[in-house]
């Protein structure tokens, strides 16, 4: 091997190598105008010093001062050959930079740290979010968030179940905004896309002796341990699942007949007046029992089978056989009737969304006109 190959070499121009010789002085060796080149120094800054001398005195017009080393000054000559006469290499670098991401900049990457960010949020809430955007990152895994497009979010769309449409477009269009304001990416291109118009369904209502049946059911099973959960529902229209789960006796003043909530759909918190005979129903519930108590499903599920509802939970064919002749319970049906009783008793919309935690437009578009004023009279007299 030859003996130069040997020594460490600690600085390199366009034409001059500066290396440390075996007597620990700093050789200089190139050439230089044709004239070759070998001197020592004792420090390294006077080879360095040395070496821009002589290249910026040679008469090669070619021989340059830089810190490029030889092999990024071969590199840039040949991007030089490559590039179209119009374009500097700093303009090639300027498109490459525009349109270059990192590999951290994958969809799949970007969403793994936004999801991070929902931790917080209730356990449905950050499972629906991950379950929605995983299934955009699975549907092309290779893409970088700033070359999703417009066309892009359609197709993906167009692929995911169109009664969970508007779901998926809800958990897009927050991913790619939250990756706009970190800079992740330029635009939104879920922004411009419109969610689809639910078709119209009717709201599901208990009558007045559906109401009492399910009352009497929760009292008479486990102890009345749903009956508080139950009257709540029935009486106040909270939601059943995101406020209920974490509504606590120490939101509820019996003496001021107010319900503070705090946690749910809206994430704005609202004090909900109660009706007088909710306010009887809770004062024969036992406070030191949990609202929303564990093992719920099973036991909820036992109530509505009670009161002659089915139950809606996973269930054995056996249990399922046990179930034909009952009335399937439709979601939120507790709450959908407090809502169009309450209405009708007060004949104000306003007032009654803001009880309900609603808007105006979805009170007057779902619940008017469902009940009579004796029905609701009635409704508002079941007490203990």
């Amino acid at each position: 091997m030859n003996q130069r190959t040997k020594r460490e070499t600690a600085y390199e121009t366009s034409r001059l190598r500066v290396y440390k010789s075996k007597d620990g002085k700093f050789a200089i060796d190139g050439v230089i105008s044709k004239e070759r080149i070998r001197r020592q120094f004792r420090l390294l800054e006077e080879a360095k010093a040395e070496c821009h001398r002589l290249e910026e005195g040679a008469s090669d017009e070619r021989v340059l001062r830089t810190t490029l080393s030889r092999m990024q000054l071969n590199e840039a000559e040949e991007a030089f050959k490559q590039l179209p006469c119009e374009l500097t290499l700093l303009d090639a670098v300027h498109a490459f930079l525009s349109n270059y991401q990192p590999k951290k900049n994958r969809i799949t990457e970007i969403i793994l740290e936004y999801l991070k960010t929902k931790e917080h949020r209730s356990l449905a809430t950050y499972r629906d979010a991950k379950n929605k955007l995983l299934r955009l990152s699975a549907w092309k895994e290779d893409l970088t968030i700033q070359r999703f497009v417009e066309s892009d979010a359609t197709a993906f769309l167009d692929s995911v179940p169109q009664g969970s449409y508007n779901h998926f477009l809800r958990h897009c269009r927050g991913l790619f905004g939250w990756a706009v304001r970190k800079q992740y990416a330029k635009v939104n291109p879920f922004a411009n896309i419109c969610a689809k118009q639910a078709e119209h369904r009717d709201v599901g209502i208990l009558s007045v002796e559906e109401a009492k049946a399910l009352l009497e059911a929760a009292k008479a099973l486990y102890g009345g341990e749903l009956l508080a959960y139950v009257a709540i529902t029935l009486f106040a229209g909270l939601r059943p699942d995101s406020e209920m789960r974490k509504l606590s006796w120490d939101a509820i003043n019996l003496e001021d007949a107010e319900i503070r909530v705090t946690h749910g759909k809206t994430r704005i918190p609202r004090t909900v007046e109660m009706p007088e005979n909710l306010v009887g129903w809770l004062k024969i519930c036992d406070r030191s029992r949990a609202i929303y108590p564990k093992n719920f499903r099973r036991k909820w599920a036992a109530v509505r089978n009670r009161a002659g509802f089915k139950g809606g939970v996973a269930i054995t064919p056996k249990q399922r056989d046990s179930e034909a002749g009952l009335k399937p319970w439709v979601k939120d049906y507790a709450r959908h009737s407090a809502i169009s009783y309450r209405v009708r008793q007060t004949g104000d919309i306003f007032r009654t969304a803001t009880w309900a935690g609603n808007s105006p437009g979805i009170i007057r578009r779902h619940y008017l006109g469902l009940v009579s004023s004796k029905e609701a009279v009635d409704f508002w007299s079941i007490s203990t």
